[in-house]
């Protein structure tokens, strides 16, 4: 076997760092922060959830995510909507979405 040494890239310098966050904030942008104790852990979300009067669960390779007194056959969703999901509920309740875009959250952005 031959082994070859790869050059790490070497990554901005502080300086552009500072250059790119002055940017960054100078055209709205806003770094997101989350409680203390916040989690994307499962049974972290499921609790929480409850509390907001919503439901996760799992079914097979597929997650739930509803109103608790929803009737109805609950929708299957794979793990991208299931995100999409609990990021709209967590915006809804004035918490920050794990995945943002500005397309899809722009309440977000305030």
């Amino acid at each position: 076997m031959n082994f070859t040494n790869h050059k790490q890239q070497p990554g901005p310098s502080r300086s552009e760092l500072t250059s790119m966050i002055i940017d960054f904030t100078a055209k709205g942008g806003e770094v997101r922060t989350f409680k203390r104790g916040h989690s994307s852990e499962w049974l972290y979300l499921r609790d929480l959830f409850r509390s907001f009067g919503y439901e996760l669960k799992t079914d097979k390779s597929f997650y739930i995510v509803r109103k608790i007194d929803e009737k109805g056959r609950p929708k299957r969703l794979t793990r991208v909507q299931a995100i999409r999901e609990i990021d709209r509920v967590l915006v809804a309740n004035g918490l920050q979405p794990f995945m943002i875009t500005k397309h899809e959250f722009p309440e977000a952005r305030t």
